[in-house]
């Protein structure tokens, strides 16, 4: 499996064998059972990860319940960004939602494959700017979307998305209650 990750990230720079035998040896792979923690909130993020098969959902805790704020999926760096470059206690929870594959890399790790090898520094600032353009969509979408319109561009961009989330996390995600998402799916429906 670590292939998939050695592959996504041929994508961007050019590995020789060297890099990708310091990856085999590095980074683990490990299966993640559904409703498990890689963070909680407080914690220090010491590891990210890459979703090589599953689900992850980023959530907050709220006086009101939980809000979800980002979903991972395959091919996708999960991370709390903040607490793992900073070393700050963790604001939000990270949660697989789906029995997962993940590829873990440590903080030592990751320091180890910029000092080696220069190219992964670049691709660092390019799996930022991404994350940092997908933070950007997320919030233009909630200032200039209604709810059913939010949700029609989330069924568009990821029509999966309906089979391997569940609503009540999907609704928190879209900023409705989960009975609203049932009166805008029943509308769409009809």
């Amino acid at each position: 499996m670590i292939e998939d990750l050695i592959q996504y990230f041929e994508q961007y720079i050019s590995l020789g064998q060297e890099e990708r035998n310091f990856l085999i040896e590095n980074v683990p792979v490990k299966k993640v059972s559904k409703n498990t923690l890689l963070l909680r909130e407080g914690d220090i993020s010491t590891e990210f990860y890459f979703m090589l098969s599953g689900s992850t959902r980023l959530f907050y805790n709220s006086e009101v319940g939980e809000k979800t704020a980002f979903f991972y999926f395959e091919n996708n760096f999960v991370s709390s960004y903040e607490s793992f470059t900073k070393q700050v206690p963790a604001k939000h929870n990270l949660q697989v939602i789906e029995d997962s594959t993940i590829a873990i890399i440590t903080a030592e790790v990751a320091y180890k494959l910029v000092q080696l090898y220069p190219a992964f520094d670049f691709l660092a600032r390019t799996m930022m700017e991404e994350e940092l353009i997908m933070c950007q969509e997320i919030i233009s979408n909630f200032i200039t979307l209604n709810a059913e319109e939010r949700y029609l561009k989330l069924i568009e961009s990821n029509d999966q998305i309906l089979q391997r989330i569940p609503q009540h996390q999907l609704a928190t995600y879209l900023g409705i209650t989960a009975e609203t998402l049932s009166r805008i799916r029943k509308r769409i429906v009809s």
